[in-house]
């Protein structure tokens, strides 16, 4: 039996410059972090005497005779793409939900491919991993998403990701003190909206608006570095205030975004005194990050209040075997 954890992520600059209409014309760059909030993937060849061919737990209890018929699209996915024909059994939970723009998708990928190379016995590297998990989304399931979920899910810590236009791309950490990561830290609020989405639906409308929004799209990318520079010299505050610019950019991109609700919780957050913030994801739902000073978050925690707040840490680990 082999398990598998694998981080969430909070993307902070960058967003939408990973997707390949813009990263083959412009290249892309992301600032992104994992979380202390995973995905569990527990696996093992199915026992013969057990009946169905494959068992697959999840929100539902499958069990069919056919990779085809398995209804979980990520799990069908992975055993397609490695052409698994041996019974196979696994069960899939989450810390947080799922369709909530932390990257949970990328996460059950990177783990399941993980834990489906190990039982046959190979050694994948993280980064190979990422490049697996990028092709089953993108080739085997057709979805219109970015890269950087992947990447940053199967590498972990806080990392600026850079895109050429070929598609190659290069994770570098992001070397700030202990003490600037633990301030940070303190200054970021997440907040569950209620509101889950599916985000290849919002990136497709994205990229149909990529052509008519070049300028803004710029500028999305180079506040990565400024937000970096901000990290390196301690000012905080800055990097908070950048959030709010760069979610205001991206508000530009598509309607399906920010809906009236989502406008409002911002509004309200600001107005209780958080500098910045964003939706995390493609946008429409999903958990809010706000940066609020720590003499403003009791202010924030009321004026959101019926929303749950889901403290959390830094993890720099990325994707790894619990059990093997």
């Amino acid at each position: 039996m082999i398990i598998t954890r694998t981080p969430y992520r909070v993307s902070f600059f960058g967003g939408g410059t990973d997707l390949k209409p813009w990263y083959s014309e412009y290249g892309g760059a992301v600032l992104t972090s994992t979380i202390d909030k995973y995905c569990y993937i527990c696996a093992r060849y199915m026992p013969a005497f057990l009946g169905s061919k494959y068992r697959v737990f999840w929100s539902k209890m499958e069990t069919v005779d056919r990779v085809e018929d398995i209804q979980h699209p990520g799990v069908r996915a992975c055993l397609q793409y490695l052409g698994v024909d041996e019974g196979f059994e696994v069960n899939h939970c989450g810390d947080l939900p799922a369709r909530a723009g932390l990257g949970s998708s990328s996460a059950f990928t990177v783990g399941m491919l993980y834990a489906l190379y190990t039982l046959r016995g190979y050694h994948m590297p993280k980064e190979g991993l990422a490049g697996a998990a990028v092709h089953v989304e993108q080739e085997v399931l057709k979805e219109t998403v970015g890269i950087q979920d992947q990447i940053q899910c199967a590498i972990g810590g806080l990392n600026v990701i850079r895109i050429a236009r070929s598609g190659d791309w290069d994770c570098r950490r992001v070397e700030v003190s202990p003490e600037t990561m633990s301030a940070l830290e303190g200054r970021l609020m997440l907040f569950w909206t209620g509101l889950q989405r599916t985000s290849s639906a919002i990136a497709a409308d994205t990229v149909a608006a990529l052509p008519h929004s070049t300028d803004n799209m710029s500028e999305i990318q180079w506040l990565v570095d400024e937000a970096v520079d901000k990290l390196y010299k301690k000012k905080l505050n800055v990097f908070g205030e950048l959030l709010h610019e760069a979610w205001i950019r991206k508000q530009r991109l598509s309607p399906l975004i920010c809906t009236p609700e989502i406008f409002n919780i911002y509004e309200a957050a600001r107005h209780a005194g958080s500098l910045g913030g964003k939706l995390l994801g493609a946008g429409g739902g999903g958990f809010m990050l706000l940066y609020t000073p720590p003499d403003r978050q009791q202010a924030v925690r009321q004026a959101l209040t019926g929303l749950l707040e889901v403290p959390f840490r830094f993890e720099t680990e990325g994707t790894r075997l619990v059990l093997s």
